[in-house]
């Protein structure tokens, strides 16, 4: 049986906040002429006002389809993480802490609800990141064992100082920090097509934030921080080659005091996601099996949602390394 660190939930608490107004304006649920529900966002980003919507499906609140999923996936244990796309680091922060505070005390329901099946991860208003800090002590007090970050705040990438005072509070806590993607890291324009945003815009989001914890300092001023990256961490296991020779080649690299790239890999956990047998062995190779960590991205399109033991490349592991892999490492990050 597997533990699951990454999977995603809406609520229902939550959304019977928004459904009944509670929240404000900002995000609601609204349905359509056929029923359907959607979550509707009103903001202003870069002076315009915005609004976009996303469907609510059901396998994203509705625990039976999940708990049916997970014994046929052979999970045993999922640590509940809020859709990504409800970070909302565009959002005004006051109003972001209040929503991070309804999706952290719904998921923290889930946990007590079903402990035998389910964790949680905090959200947090991290456009506010001593906010950010105080929520997630909130959180942790309440049962969260972990916390899931954006890979970029609001554009912004993850080296900004000023996310030192929440990076202390992750360290001080001793929890792990799951890095996902959450809008498109760069070239926008030419990812509409095709996917693109997902196919490439996801795992790039997640390589920019990774190279800016190295080259930013933020893994040396907080040596013992954990974190767990999404997708296996994007292009970090193929790029790695041309980041160490460039730090040899160039000085930008080396302005914050950066050690050589290679210092850091194995710093980082690193999730199952890659669809291929051959990158999958790949990784566990170079990064470490105790590195890595089983996970679905249940219900996202994108995840592995076969059987845990039939992910592609697992199979090729030693039984000892695959252990680790679907349950083990979960465990001792999660301290479970």
């Amino acid at each position: 049986m597997a533990i699951d660190p990454h999977t995603h939930i809406l609520p229902e608490a939550f959304l019977d906040d928004l459904r009944k107004g509670r929240l404000g304006e900002a995000v609601s649920i609204e349905q359509d002429e056929k029923g359907n529900e959607w979550m509707a966002f009103r903001a202003t980003i870069f002076g315009k006002e915005r609004v976009w919507k996303n469907k609510l499906n059901e396998p994203y609140y509705v625990v039976d389809i999940r708990l049916k999923a997970m014994e046929r996936m052979g999970v045993e244990r999922q640590v509940l993480s809020v859709s990504p796309f409800m970070t909302l680091y565009v959002l005004d922060a006051g109003l972001n802490k209040e929503l991070s505070a309804s999706i952290n005390d719904s998921l923290s329901g889930l946990a007590e609800k079903y402990p035998g099946q389910f964790s949680c991860m905090a959200q947090v208003p991290l456009q506010d990141p001593a906010a950010a800090a105080a929520e997630l002590d909130r959180a942790v007090k309440n049962g969260h064992i972990g916390v899931q970050i954006a890979a970029n705040v609001a554009g912004g990438n993850l080296d900004d100082p000023a996310l030192d005072v929440f990076w202390e509070k992750a360290v001080s806590l001793d929890l792990p920090i799951f890095i996902h993607p959450q809008g498109q890291a760069a070239s926008p324009e030419r990812l509409q097509d095709y996917y693109l945003r997902n196919f490439i815009g996801n795992p790039l989001d997640t390589t920019i934030a990774v190279s800016s914890l190295i080259f930013g300092g933020v893994l040396d001023r907080f040596p013992d921080i954990k974190f767990y990256l999404s997708h296996v961490g994007g292009f970090v296991p193929w790029i790695r080659g041309r980041w160490q020779h460039g730090y040899g080649e160039r000085e930008e690299p080396k302005v914050h005091g950066a050690k050589d790239p290679e210092q850091y890999f194995d710093k980082f956990y690193y999730d199952t996601i890659i669809h291929n047998a051959d990158c999958l062995e790949f990784a566990v190779k170079t990064l470490g099996a105790d590195r890595i960590v089983y996970g679905t991205d249940y219900p996202a399109d994108m995840g592995n949602h076969q059987p845990a033991g039939d992910i592609p490349g697992l199979s090729r592991l030693p039984a000892a390394d695959q252990e680790k892999i679907l349950s083990g490492n979960a465990k001792k990050l999660y301290k479970l």
